[in-house]
């Protein structure tokens, strides 16, 4: 090669390296951006999944301290129900307790068949079915009416009050497990 062709040479690899090298920086610099775009992207499906599962879990959670509150205010009208029976002073005023308190768990329990878990509901129902079975004795009891079926009487009526608070308590360890609360130590 002659003289001025090397030089010529030299300086158009360096005007090609030097394009080369900018090319090569552009694509190297969207590259890195795409893929800070993607991890971005990818953090914000992460933080949503959270937060959805985390409303999800305040949803519940409040459905379940409705749900137990409710209960134990219909035991209590059922038992504040039925030693009014024993005593002959049932009043409307207690009747419409009794009842209010009735459609308040049934309320409750409506929109925990919506949204709590399987575990949980089985045992939500073993507890509803319990406390409708002792409303309906209780209220043909005050009503006068013949007992529906063999051994309906104040004393069985009141059994079953007392034996429901084993029914509440597992309703409520469910409950409890459900949402990671462990377990009472004591």
């Amino acid at each position: 090669m002659s003289s001025t062709v090397v030089p010529l040479v030299i300086a158009f690899l360096g005007i090609v390296g030097t394009l080369a090298s900018g090319l090569m920086t552009q694509r190297l610099a969207e590259k890195t951006k795409l893929k800070e775009l993607d991890r971005t992207e990818r953090q914000r499906a992460e933080e949503r999944q959270y937060e959805s599962k985390r409303v999800t879990e305040e949803v519940v959670r409040a459905c379940y301290v409705m749900l137990n509150t409710a209960s134990l205010d219909y035991h209590s009208e059922l038992n504040n129900f039925w030693y009014a029976l024993k005593a002959d002073a049932v009043t409307d005023d207690l009747r419409s307790r009794l009842d209010d308190a009735r459609r308040e768990h049934r309320a409750r329990f409506s929109e925990a068949q919506m949204r709590v878990p399987d575990d949980v509901l089985v045992s939500a129902d073993g507890v509803h079915r319990r406390l409708s079975r002792i409303y309906g004795v209780l209220k043909r009891l005050d009503g006068g009416f013949p007992p529906r079926r063999d051994g309906e009487s104040l004393e069985q009526a009141h059994t079953q009050i007392v034996e429901l608070w084993d029914e509440l308590s597992e309703m409520r360890r469910v409950m409890r497990q459900s949402i990671g609360v462990p377990p009472d130590s004591t």
